[in-house]
């Protein structure tokens, strides 16, 4: 039987309370996306690198499959009422409504253990993996395929590191990254108790400062570079979003941290040799602090004096006036309070809290990962 190719299905392994969006694109296959809608203005996306399935995997796991109007798929407000509709008709001993995600962590137990070996053909295991798949990161397919099936993912590490400690310590946890942060940098500014529990987010996208954007066209304009001149009569940015892996967002303070596991950071952009990732993440944590205190850390595996990250973070704190130099468009003595606070935080600082073994198996296998990870060199 051929189906069009445009499907609302409900497939209770995908969301057991709502209908998806399913499209095959041509006829392999293996080119096929689901969105869920069930959220308002929110949608995941899932395809083949989550879920080794084929098309025709999916319409015989579905227990509905209806056709689907030819509505841009960008359209949030259409597919949620849209998505209503279809479970209010069909699904009847399940809410209309979308289910609401919890807003704060839970007890970590086997419910909220996904491993990848069970979806992804034997990849590693995460926790909550349905969370990680509505957020920002999930809707990217390429780093989604290597946070489940490689080995290196900084964002495997990131993610699950903070999902053990988050719930483990709820009411603790930030004291134990400020006892951290004194202890690598004795410098360290802080005047918040240890029970200031900030907000985390993860993976923000956050534009480049106007301010910047201003000064590196007049650079472009005035340089002998014909393209670049070219380049800064464009009304697009000159520098796109920068990614900020981890952010602790208090009403008093807003601190951007930048996680790695085996890379460096960059040291430039398109079209600025000189503007390296620390100082764009600086830009942009000021841009965005309004009257709080701003500060930047890095949590890394290692401090190998090698390591760009290394001599810039060491630079910028001995010598503010090189932090001053790259942000020639920020207050100066403000840089110098940011300067004095740069931390380099170590994955190891945390690993007594976040692999130590437990009852539930599941659990102690990502913690063995984590640990293999964030100890080895």
């Amino acid at each position: 039987m051929a189906f069009k190719k445009r499907r609302m299905m409900f497939l209770p392994e995908i969301n057991a309370k709502s209908f998806v969006f399913f499209f095959e694109r041509g006829n392999s296959g293996t080119s096929w996306s689901i969105r869920d809608y069930s959220i308002r203005n929110r949608v995941k996306e899932y395809g083949p690198h989550h879920l080794r399935w084929t098309a025709d995997d999916i319409h015989e796991k579905a227990q509905h499959s209806l056709d689907a109007p030819t509505v841009s798929t960008d359209n949030l407000t259409f597919w949620y009422e849209h998505t209503r509709d279809c479970n209010s008709r069909f699904l009847t001993s399940s809410p209309a409504g979308p289910s609401v995600e919890a807003s704060t962590p839970q007890s970590l137990a086997t419910s909220d253990v996904a491993t990848a070996a069970r979806s992804s053909n034997g990849g590693f295991p995460v926790l909550s993996l349905e969370q990680l798949l509505g957020s920002a990161k999930g809707r990217k397919t390429q780093d989604m395929d290597r946070i489940l099936h490689s080995a290196n993912s900084e964002d495997w590490v990131t993610w699950n590191f903070f999902q053990i400690i988050l719930r483990q310590y709820p009411d603790g946890w930030w004291g134990h990254f400020i006892s951290a942060a004194r202890r690598r940098n004795p410098t360290l500014t802080f005047s918040f108790d240890d029970q200031s529990l900030p907000t985390p987010a993860f993976w923000s996208s956050v534009r480049a400062p106007s301010e910047y954007e201003a000064q590196s066209r007049l650079r472009m304009k005035a340089s002998d570079n014909p393209h670049w001149a070219l380049r800064a009569n464009d009304p697009e940015p000159v520098e796109g979003a920068s990614e900020i892996d981890v952010i602790f967002d208090h009403g008093g303070f807003l601190v951007y941290t930048e996680a790695k596991l085996g890379s460096d950071v960059s040291m430039s952009t398109t079209y600025d040799p000189q503007r390296n990732q620390i100082v764009r993440n600086i830009d942009c944590l000021l841009a965005n602090a309004g009257g709080r205190m701003p500060m930047f850390w890095l949590l890394v595996r290692d401090e190998a004096p090698t390591r760009a990250y290394v001599q810039l973070m060491r630079g910028y704190r001995n010598d503010p006036s090189l932090l001053v130099r790259d942000l020639p468009h920020r207050d100066s003595a403000q840089l110098e309070q940011i300067a004095k606070n740069l931390t380099i935080l170590l994955w190891s600082d945390f690993a007594e809290l976040t692999c130590g073994p437990g009852d539930n198996p599941e659990i102690n296998a990502v913690k063995a990962e984590l640990a293999r990870r964030i100890l080895s060199r």
